[in-house]
């Protein structure tokens, strides 16, 4: 008896002991202590389809539980749990604003904190799409770009600048003709116009002269634009070509590939190229580096020159197909990346005759030549290494039991002289193909289906 006593007295003491303890340890957490925002924001300006930061400082005396931030319109639900509660916590968030929301409009996102003791406290943030994020916008009336001057002349300086918002100043400058405007804007100005002139000095350096326009608006977005003029009589320059890591012979300058005229512009020439990361372009008017050899000026890669000590061209979009026109006269390049709309094929084959190792073949389809894939990786290139005779014709083909579906030749066919340089083909029953006479040996051929472009060089 006695020890059952014992046992149920030490048994209550225990048990008081625990809801003691945990009366202490709930008197720990001071009850009128709650979250603060001692460097919080309270307003914010972004615009549709912005990105921003939303970043703030939140402290607690006892311990920050639970961070929430809510805003359903936006799809905004977020919830933060500590396991060891700071009680300083600075909140570091990425805000997507969605695309479709109208510009000029508020929208609150509220910020809970929660600490040990339970308190809760909301922040309210407005943030408003009140934002500037659009650059003014350059039009460049006159001169125009590949404008002939002679020294002595008049040249009409006509520019619109406009900003859908507020303009803060425009730069006009050119240090050969003497042009060093600075323009303030008056506050609220939406739309500026140049309407000057200037006379071409009598010691003005013939060639290319680039007169450079910059627009700022009130927010800090800036624009900048740019013409050509040249200086003297424009010498006609009627052939170009690309030489670099991207092309198929790499820096051999006498292996370019030609580029075109633009059939709306013939100022301008065209390449249409695959494009490695890393593997830039550069172009030369000749088979060789000199005296034309334009590249970005390794002092200003925003500009272009013309000179052996030129930089290659890289493209930020990354590999794939582009589209790249080059103005020589206002030293001005574009690009844009292409999107390739045609099927992976599996194989490709060499069909003709006059092909020493294939005596047999002479345009039958099963006796067609294999082709190797792309060693860059490229599947919409196939090459092959191969020797052909003093007589020799050469088309494609998609499969080696027929003439269909795949069927590849050229748009200008016939006899033809080595090397070809980006040769147009044509796909279709009856296209052209190539013939080669008196010019026996090994050649290398690099046939992209894509492009519809065929280049064959001998191979020593």
């Amino acid at each position: 008896m006695i020890r059952k006593l014992l046992t149920g007295g030490l048994l209550s003491l225990a048990i008081f002991s625990f809801v003691l303890v945990s009366c202490n340890d709930d008197d720990d957490f001071d009850n009128s202590v709650i979250p603060e925002f001692p460097d919080f924001p309270t307003s914010i300006s972004s615009a549709p389809g912005y990105e921003f930061i939303f970043e703030g400082l939140i402290t607690d005396g006892i311990g920050i539980e639970t961070v929430e931030m809510q805003y359903p319109a936006w799809y905004l639900d977020k919830t933060i749990d500590f396991e060891e509660a700071p009680k300083e916590y600075l909140l570091k968030y990425k805000f997507l604003v969605p695309e479709e929301e109208t510009p000029e409009t508020s929208h609150t996102i509220k910020v809970s904190v929660t600490n040990l003791a339970g308190n809760k406290i909301t922040h309210d943030v407005v943030v408003t799409l009140d934002l500037d994020v659009t650059a003014p916008e350059i039009e460049i009336l006159s001169p125009v770009p590949g404008t002939s001057v002679a020294k002595g002349d008049n040249v009409a300086l006509q520019i619109n600048v406009t900003d859908d918002k507020s303009l803060d100043s425009i730069i006009v400058f050119n240090e050969a003709f003497g042009i060093d405007m600075k323009l303030k804007m008056e506050s609220g100005t939406t739309n500026y116009q140049i309407d000057e002139s200037f006379d071409v000095p009598a010691d003005a350096v013939e060639g290319t002269q680039i007169v450079s326009v910059r627009a700022v608006d009130k927010e800090g977005n800036q624009t900048s634009g740019s013409s050509a003029v040249i200086v003297g009589e424009k010498d006609e320059i009627n052939q170009m070509f690309a030489v670099g890591g991207s092309m198929w012979w790499e820096w051999d300058v006498s292996k370019s590939t030609k580029m075109w005229k633009d059939p709306e512009n013939e100022d301008w020439f065209v390449l249409e190229f695959y494009y490695w990361t890393g593997y830039g372009i550069k172009f030369v008017g000749q088979l060789d580096w000199a005296p034309n050899n334009w590249g970005l000026d390794p002092n200003d890669e925003t500009k272009m020159i013309n000179s052996e000590d030129s930089k290659e061209i890289n493209f930020p979009d990354g590999d794939g197909y582009y589209r790249v026109k080059f103005n020589p006269y206002t030293l001005e390049y574009t690009y844009e990346k292409m999107t390739v709309d045609v099927d992976v094929k599996s194989e490709m084959y060499i069909v003709g005759n006059g092909y020493p190792d294939y005596p047999n073949l002479d345009w039958n389809p099963d006796g067609a030549i294999k082709m190797d894939a792309d060693p860059w990786g490229n599947p919409y290139v196939f090459t092959a290494w191969i020797q052909i005779s003093d007589d020799t014709s050469m088309k494609f083909i998609g499969q080696n039991d027929g003439w269909s579906p795949y069927d590849c030749g050229f748009e200008e066919g016939g006899e033809m002289q080595f090397p070809i340089n980006y040769a147009k083909n044509k796909v279709g029953d009856g296209s052209a193909d190539l013939k080669f006479k008196g010019q026996a040996g090994w050649y290398y051929i690099n046939f992209d289906y894509f492009l519809l472009r065929t280049t064959i060089h001998y191979y020593e």
